[in-house]
């Protein structure tokens, strides 16, 4: 039986209409660590893999759609494991713009960059938990929402004072309060539980440790993980020997050593590293040469950009008496990501962007040239950012190109194993087999 050919982006669309699709010719990074697949084919039904491997080996279902990629490099999508959600217009924050339409927007943004994928940790509104219930109810044409719901802080401490936050994490002071309010979270579902540990170089209270340990053990009783905002290395080394589930930023405050490396090991405690959020402490103090990129200025506006130019803006970074600071402080992070992934702690992605000028998408970008600059390969990142941050979310069906998994992939002009930089060469995106960019 003859097969029909389409043009790829045709085939591919077809996916929508409970189609098969055969996709021929193009070189398979399927994020799992693997060497790279030439000459590969990969065939999708319904929005999941059917079978991903040697084009010699594929056989096209009868009646199947077949595309010719020309040479063109897949890879996953992106999952971004620490993101804000739907709080931020331009360069304002505030829980009022917490809409259906606001994130809608930012998941629209997240995916032309390639995040299939992100985790929104802490700050969001009850409208998220409807949204998150109809994406996983059929096949999301954006991506996919995971989220922390409400986090925890001190009260009155670090984070409610930055603006736009005061009344979205629960304010706690003691471990009844932690309690009651661990259980009017739990019934919602959380995919995991956050909590913020900072006192914002010494400007903020700090929640407790004791607090922070209850948050934890409480979590615990209703099965869901605690994910800790850190900024020093004795609350992650306390946490973690606590039992935490993940450091969602590195440490910051000094090298991390065997200590705290035996007891992210021993607890199973994962390292998610957030680079762009530190870069994006003080690169703004002057402006950045990527303003003028075009690929930055697709997830943003004009009028951003102009903002991000502007006297009053720039003088307003440079009245930050700790800004010269900040850029040890990701030359830290950065050192410590790479050492406890070296030392075989288990290293997640995230990003931290959603927050104002920590661009969502395009700070998923930065990320992986921030994990380079640290020693981290091509392929190593791909798999941190696939692999590994699906084994960290439990999304057995994500993370990878393998047979039974939603097709979420990226379909590049250049290969990222080249330079991870490639991964900007963006052709096209699909998300549970649907063309979203």
């Amino acid at each position: 039986m003859k097969v029909r050919m389409l043009p790829v982006f045709l085939a591919l669309a077809a996916l929508a209409s409970g189609e098969t699709v055969v996709l021929r010719n193009f070189t398979l990074i399927d994020g799992t660590g693997r060497a790279p697949v030439a000459n590969a084919g990969l065939v999708i039904t319904d929005g999941r893999i059917t079978y991903a491997g040697p084009a010699s080996g594929l056989k096209a279902p009868s009646g199947a759609r077949t595309a010719d990629l020309g040479g063109k490099f897949i890879m996953p999508g992106i999952i971004n494991l620490h993101g804000h959600l739907g709080n931020v217009v331009g360069l304002a924050q505030d829980p009022k713009f917490f809409t259906r339409e606001n994130v809608n927007s930012q998941l629209d943004t997240y995916a032309k960059y390639g995040v299939t994928s992100m985790l929104s940790m802490g700050s969001d509104q009850p409208v998220i938990e409807k949204m998150r219930a109809e994406q996983r109810a059929g096949r999301p044409r954006r991506a996919r929402i995971f989220t922390a719901l409400r986090g925890f802080a001190w009260k009155g401490g670090y984070p409610t004072t930055v603006p736009g936050m005061k009344g979205v994490p629960y304010e706690v002071s003691t471990p009844a309060e932690v309690e009651a309010a661990m259980n009017d979270l739990a019934p919602k579902h959380p995919d995991v539980v956050k909590v913020w540990v900072d006192d914002h170089l010494g400007k903020e209270q700090k929640i407790p440790t004791p607090i922070s340990l209850a948050i934890i053990k409480a979590a615990k009783k209703h099965g869901l993980h605690t994910c800790a905002h850190i900024f020093y290395y004795e609350d992650a080394k306390a946490l973690a020997e606590g039992g935490l589930y993940a450091c969602v930023h590195s440490v910051r405050d000094r090298d991390v050593d065997a200590a705290l490396i035996s007891a992210m090991k021993k607890n199973g405690t994962w390292q998610v590293g957030t680079l762009a959020r530190e870069m994006s402490t003080f690169i703004f103090a002057k402006p950045p040469a990527f303003l003028s990129d075009p690929f930055f200025a697709m997830g943003t506006t004009p009028s951003v950009i102009s903002t991000l130019r502007s006297d009053a803006f720039l003088k307003k970074q440079n009245a930050d008496h700790d800004l010269p600071k900040y850029p040890g402080f990701l030359a830290t992070a950065q050192r410590n990501l790479k050492k406890l992934y070296d030392s075989g702690v288990k290293v997640g992605f995230g990003t931290d962007s959603g927050p104002p000028a920590r661009f969502s998408g395009f700070s998923e970008h930065l990320e992986m040239d921030l994990m380079a600059q640290a020693g981290f390969t091509p392929m190593q990142i791909i798999t941190i950012f696939s692999k590994n941050s699906a084994e960290f979310l439990g999304a057995r069906d994500l993370g990878t190109i393998e047979k039974g998994h939603w097709a979420d992939l990226v379909v590049l002009a250049k290969n990222p194993l080249d330079n991870i930089r490639n991964a900007r060469s963006i052709e096209a995106v699909y998300i549970a087999g649907n063309k979203v960019r």
